[in-house]
C-alpha cells in the first residue's frame, strides 16, 4: 500500500563517531533471528560481488614460501570467498537468488557491478542485498584484521523512481529521504550482524578491526541495503 515503515532509530553521527540508541542495538540483534510476517519486506534475492578481477588485480604482495615465490593478488582472494559464499548461502537459503557479479576472472567496472545488483529482479515484498568482498593492504606490517563498511548515513542518493512519488516534486524528496533512511539503517544491522559473525568464527586468529562508514561507489550507487567487508590484509 506505499507505507514506509521505520524499523528502529536511526544511527547518527557525532563527532566522526557513529552513536545509535539501546532501541537500536536490540533490534539489530532480533532482526536477522525472527521470521515474521508482519515485517513488509524479507530477502528475496543476495548480490555478491567479489572486488577488481580481470587487468585489475586490486592489492598484490609477493611471499618467500619454503625458497619459492608466491604471488597474492586480491582479485583471486575475492572470487575464492565469493563462489565459497554463494555455495554456503545456496544451501543454506535455496529459495532465494543468490547472484554473482563475477565467477570468473574477468574485468567488471564499477559501473557494471551495480547495474547487475540495481536490475534484480524481486517480488513485490521482497528486497535485495548487496555484499561487496574486498581485501585490504597497508605499508604498516602490522596491520591485520577484518572490517565491515557500510555508506555513511550523511550521504545523500536517489533510491525510488520519482513516478512512487507520483511525479510530484515536493513528495519526492520526502518519500526519499525515507526509504534512504532504512536502506542506511539496514545496511548497518547487517553489517553488524556480519561483524559479530566473523568475530563468532574467527576468535582470536584476526583482529576485528570494526564497522566503518565511507561512501564507497558500489555501495552508495546500490539502491539497496549495502555493504563492503574487507576480510583481511594480502599485503601481510
Amino acid at each position: 500500500d506505499g507505507t514506509l515503515m521505520k524499523l528502529t532509530d536511526a544511527p547518527v553521527l557525532e563527532n566522526n563517531q557513529l552513536v545509535v540508541t539501546k532501541n537500536f542495538m536490540d533490534s539489530a540483534e532480533n532482526f536477522f533471528h525472527q521470521e515474521d510476517l508482519s515485517i513488509p519486506f524479507k530477502v528475496g534475492a543476495i548480490v555478491i560481488d567479489p572486488g577488481h578481477g580481470g587487468k585489475d588485480p586490486g592489492a598484490s604482495k609477493t611471499f618467500n614460501i619454503n625458497g619459492k615465490k608466491f604471488t597474492c593478488t586480491e582479485k583471486d582472494v575475492n572470487l575464492r570467498t565469493g563462489l565459497l559464499l554463494y555455495d554456503r548461502l545456496k544451501a543454506a537459503y535455496p529459495g532465494k537468488k543468490v547472484i554473482m557479479t563475477r565467477n570468473t576472472d574477468k574485468f567488471l567496472s564499477l559501473e557494471q557491478r551495480t547495474d547487475i545488483a540495481n536490475s534484480v529482479s524481486v517480488g513485490k515484498d521482497e528486497a535485495t542485498l548487496f555484499i561487496s568482498i574486498h581485501q585490504n593492504s597497508s605499508l604498516n606490517k602490522t596491520a591485520s584484521g577484518y572490517e565491515v563498511w557500510y555508506l555513511t548515513p550523511n550521504y545523500r542518493r536517489t533510491v525510488i523512481d520519482k513516478k512512487d512519488a507520483d511525479n510530484d516534486s515536493t513528495l519526492f524528496p520526502i518519500l526519499n529521504s525515507m526509504m534512504e533512511e532504512e536502506y542506511t539503517t539496514e545496511s548497518i544491522m547487517i553489517a553488524k550482524f556480519i561483524m559479530d559473525g566473523l568475530q563468532a568464527q574467527i576468535g582470536k586468529e584476526s583482529n576485528a578491526r570494526g564497522m566503518k562508514a565511507e561512501e564507497w561507489f558500489v555501495v552508495r550507487n546500490s539502491n539497496m541495503p549495502s555493504v563492503l567487508i574487507e576480510l583481511g590484509f594480502v599485503s601481510n
